[in-house]
């Protein structure tokens, strides 16, 4: 075998070369165009004297100018050579581009969320206090703001004014006339949307009341304002059951509650205990259960606090307690914690020392759970009743009314 290169100044007399010496049959390794002020192609072929012989005596039979089809594929080898070099050469370019690309999408992106998305926000709250100066710039604008200032999301506060104006026209009416009226629109519409349940009546579904609700908000208080209710005034058989062994206190004052109120306490923290309270007072008319505060916050305690209620094998009222004290946000975040327990009513304490009562509004128009009771205060059984659509709306307007 013998490997030659070949040069000339263009392919095609490289190629002639390359068979004359080495005959049709020799194997094209590489073909490239040199580089320089001149310029030539340089061909590197392999083949053998033998080789070049047969070809020789070929050509003199045949003709030197015939191609064999070796000598075709030896072509089509050449050029796939250049056109691969070639290739290489124009994508370098687009390579070195391309990174660059990317190295300017990387910058922008960093520049947007450390500069643009800011300005975004702020732009977004300019048109959010732009749309409230626009709504407070309407006919009924002062109600909207008073509103706003009750605590009522911007949207339910738009929706309501919205449709005060629509059903009452108010054009011939002079503006303290229309307002006064526009006021009491406003207030018959929340109270139409507001939601009740009625109070807690054994026999109605269940037996088994489930008190529950976050750490503070009141629910062995109000536990105890209803067992006091349902007890002396209508006369039932009731039994207090809690569950809370985790609060420092908690066993000791439902138990000087049940002793004042003069009815059994069962402390059942495990199913065990639960089912064994369960067959003991089949008789019950009435089973209020307590239950954790922790059950808010720990996920472990829901878990235990589930299969505990679920060893009752008994259909279960669930009233979850919010106190009115919370923004919508904190509120919203309760019924979501408790959404496992499957709440069916709210009991919305502590309106004594809430001055936002939108609120109230607000947290039923977003969950659709209706109210139960409403609480103030810790007197045993005074400071409890069940809640009323009027007397929400009067809570919520008092501040401007009187």
């Amino acid at each position: 075998m013998e490997t030659r290169q070949f040069r000339a100044k263009t392919m095609s007399e490289a190629l002639r070369e390359t068979r004359k010496e080495l005959g049709a049959d020799a194997m094209i390794i590489s073909a490239r165009t040199m580089d320089g002020p001149s310029g030539y192609v340089e061909v590197t072929a392999v083949g053998n004297g033998e080789t070049k012989k047969k070809n020789t005596g070929f050509g003199a039979r045949y003709g030197i100018g015939a191609k064999t089809e070796t000598a075709r594929e030896s072509d089509d080898i050449a050029r796939n050579f250049i056109n691969e070099e070639q290739i290489q050469k124009s994508i370098e370019p687009l390579k070195r581009e391309m990174m660059s690309l990317r190295k300017m999408i990387a910058d922008l992106s960093q520049i947007t969320s450390q500069a643009v998305l800011p300005g975004f926000n702020d732009l977004r709250t300019l048109i959010l206090e732009s749309s409230q100066e626009q709504e407070a710039s309407r006919l009924l604008g002062p109600i909207y703001t008073e509103l706003l200032e009750l605590g009522l999301l911007p949207d339910i506060a738009r929706d309501l004014v919205r449709t005060a104006e629509m059903k009452l026209g108010l054009k011939a009416a002079d503006r303290k006339d229309w307002m006064n009226l526009a006021r009491g629109m406003v207030r018959e519409l929340i109270t139409q949307r507001i939601k009740l349940s009625g109070p807690m009546v054994a026999g109605e579904g269940s037996r088994i009341f489930v008190f529950a609700g976050p750490s503070g908000v009141g629910k062995t208080t109000t536990l105890a304002k209803v067992a006091s209710r349902m007890a002396l005034s209508e006369g039932l058989d009731v039994v207090i059951i809690t569950t809370d062994t985790y609060r420092v206190g908690s066993i000791e004052q439902s138990r000087r509650y049940a002793e004042l109120i003069g009815v059994p306490l069962v402390v059942a923290d495990r199913p065990e205990t639960m089912a064994t309270a369960l067959r003991s007072y089949a008789h019950a008319d009435v089973l209020l259960i307590d239950t954790p505060g922790r059950a808010f916050e720990n996920e472990q305690v829901r878990e235990m606090l589930k299969d505990v209620l679920a060893a009752t094998g008994e259909p279960l009222e669930t009233h979850l307690l919010i106190s009115a004290t919370y923004s919508t946000s904190q509120q919203e975040a309760v019924i979501r914690n408790f959404m496992p327990m499957k709440p069916s009513r709210l009991i919305m304490t502590k309106i004594d020392e809430c001055v936002q009562l939108g609120s109230l509004v607000n947290i039923q128009q977003i969950t659709e759970l209706p109210f139960s009771y409403l609480t103030r205060g810790h007197r045993v059984p005074e400071d409890i009743e069940v809640a009323g659509a009027g007397r929400i709306a009067q809570l919520l307007f008092r501040t401007i009314m009187e």
